[in-house]
């Protein structure tokens, strides 16, 4: 009798982990294609995006070390004043879905990189928007921009804040947003999200040409912030550093998701 007992509470503690998996999964994966459709989309009205070859073992990351149970599928973009158009679909332990994009400016023209990481776990989500402006040469151009940008600074305040690294601060705009939050907050999370890219891609439409001095300035500003980044750590780079070893991370960091080294 108590073996049968136990028998049937395991099995329904295994269904019930089958269902929680399987609903996170689904979750995940529309959260994840809603934004990916939407940015390639945005992107397509106003950029001719051309596809970047980047080398066979980082367009699929699938360490048989980490149990196969991390996938993360690089897709690489250039196109007219954005050097690097980078994103990323990662799924974690079967279940968490991560939706990642990266742009980085072309050195030419006096624009910030956008980095964004949203994770789907089930109905929990972390949502990163990084402004990385380490150069600060002020225009009339980034100011009005910006301005739109910080729209969302007193709700933002409102949500669990992520913590950051200390060093952050001389590199991100006081408006990148660091939060977690619930499934609840879909709708006004992705709001967020079409403000930032919007007038971050208005933003390059409208920048001018910089001379060589200041474009000398915006290439150094991204070296020292890679450099500090490899250097010092943060979340995803410490990831790849697990999955690709030392020399691989700084590889895939500087000429993947950086596109620094072409």
């Amino acid at each position: 009798m108590i073996l049968n007992a136990l028998g049937i509470i395991l099995a329904l503690l295994v269904l019930v982990i089958v269902v929680f998996v399987v609903k996170a999964r689904l979750a995940g994966n529309a959260q994840y294609s809603r934004y990916a459709q939407y940015t390639m989309q945005t992107l397509a009205k106003s950029y001719a995006l051309v596809p970047f070859e980047v080398k066979p073992e980082y367009r699929k990351i699938h360490p048989a070390k980490m149990l196969k149970l991390f996938k993360i599928l690089v897709s690489s973009y250039t196109t007219d004043r954005l050097a690097r158009v980078n994103s990323l679909d990662a799924t974690m332990f079967v279940f968490m879905k991560m939706y990642t994009l990266m742009i980085r400016p072309d050195y030419r023209y006096n624009l910030p990189v956008l980095s964004v990481d949203f994770i789907f776990i089930g109905k929990k989500r972390v949502f990163v928007i990084e402004v990385i402006d380490p150069a600060k040469i002020d225009d009339e151009n980034k100011r009005i921009h910006y301005d739109r940008m910080r729209v969302f600074q007193d709700t933002v305040r409102q949500y669990e804040q992520s913590p950051t690294k200390d060093w952050y601060k001389d590199f991100l705009t006081d408006f990148s947003i660091h939060i977690k939050a619930d499934a609840t907050k879909d709708a006004e999370l992705f709001k967020m999200y079409q403000t930032f890219l919007e007038a971050y891609l208005d933003m390059a439409k409208h920048a001018q040409p910089l001379s060589p001095e200041l474009r000398d300035k915006v290439k150094t500003g991204f070296e020292t912030y890679v450099d500090t980044l490899l250097g010092k750590g943060g979340p995803a780079v410490d990831v790849f550093k697990k999955f690709l070893g030392p020399d691989g991370q700084k590889e895939y960091v500087r000429t993947v998701m950086f596109g620094l080294d072409d």
